[in-house]
């Protein structure tokens, strides 16, 4: 498609069973707003052509050597919105933890742990990955709420490829009572082999409204991540002097795709009171684990600047004189891919 015809589509309204709808919708073009991906004149002898381009290539020429369907993904665009969260943090201890489920690419998880990134992952499959491209342990965080007996051993055994070192990773985020009850038995197992004790946080669900699709939501009593405060407590009590695991946080995640700052300062709050009575109880926390959440522009969203988004997160923790570990996913890969298809 030219420049020309693409500006065009982009104030054609749609028809909808060959009828005008009755609030009619206009095509948006990411090319836009999509940081590193713009139009540009296209080569050849075609007059007035043009095309979108990532960086300094052509999508085109890309297709044209690969093939298509193809992604493209923009390093400066990855690399940019990374050192934008990083910023907005300051001083702040931290650790951002790419979300691994956002994006599995081998060459893209590879240049974030260059940046210092850590990761989370949900699964197995994800371990896997950062163990082939020699991610250390200590920058691995476990999430999600089904995993196996025999991803938790994965775990608790995991040794990064070419490293020496204690074996295991950071920490598991716990997000049931039956899914701690495996854990300990699978760390009393794995310790009787020179396994270390397992870092701990349970995932709270702090009942907290989020915004973006009601399916992408998770931080309500309805859903089924997490556990209410109540039922943590009560954990975090019942083990604080286990032999099997330490408790060394709390986590908190309340959604995807949001586009406001106020449901994170409302969960955030929340969980000052948490560690509040933690710390009461003789509990001591190194960590608070926040999940990413912070949503992208499609089309018309009006979206918080990442910096804006970290420097709230950072003021609203350092009270607590805890060690942050993020979590972004979405804000960090979405806005960096182009797709290029086949010609029709």
């Amino acid at each position: 498609m030219s420049g020309g015809q693409a500006q065009e589509r982009r104030k054609t309204s749609f028809l909808h069973g060959g009828r005008a709808r009755a609030r009619p919708l206009q095509l948006v073009d990411p090319a836009t707003f999509t940081p590193h991906f713009s139009w540009k004149k296209s080569g050849g002898n075609s007059a007035g052509g043009e095309s979108v381009w990532c960086e300094r290539i052509s999508l085109s020429e890309i297709a044209e050597k690969t093939g298509t369907p193809t992604y493209v993904y923009s390093q400066a665009a990855i690399g940019g919105a990374y050192n934008e969260l990083v910023t907005g943090l300051g001083a702040l201890p931290h650790t951002l933890c790419f979300a691994v489920k956002s994006n599995g690419s081998l060459a893209i998880l590879k240049y974030l742990a260059g940046l210092g990134s850590g990761f989370d992952i949900v699964s197995g499959g994800e371990l896997q990955h950062l163990q082939r491209i020699g991610v250390a342990g200590k920058r691995i965080v476990f999430s999600g709420v089904g995993k196996t007996r025999e991803e938790m051993r994965e775990a608790l055994r995991y040794r990064a490829t070419g490293r020496d070192g204690a074996r295991g990773i950071l920490l598991f985020n716990i997000e049931s009572e039956a899914e701690l009850a495996a854990l300990l038995e699978e760390s009393a197992r794995e310790q009787r082999r020179g396994a270390a004790v397992p870092a701990v946080s349970i995932r709270v669900n702090p009942d907290v409204q989020a915004g973006g699709h009601p399916h992408i939501s998770t931080g309500r009593h309805e859903h089924k991540f997490g556990l209410d405060w109540e039922q943590a407590r009560r954990l975090y009590l019942a083990h604080r002097d286990s032999r099997d695991i330490q408790w060394r946080g709390i986590s908190v995640h309340i959604g995807s795709q949001i586009v406001a700052l106020s449901p994170f300062q409302r969960a955030l709050r929340r969980l000052a009171e948490y560690v509040s009575e933690l710390r009461g109880a003789g509990i001591p926390l190194k960590y608070l684990d926040f999940g990413g959440g912070l949503g992208v522009r499609y089309t018309n969203e009006k979206v918080p600047a990442r910096k804006d988004y970290a420097r709230m997160v950072a003021q609203a923790i350092r009270p607590l004189r805890l060690h942050l570990l993020l979590e972004p996913g979405r804000t960090i890969i979405g806005p960096t891919r182009g797709y290029r298809g086949p010609r029709l």
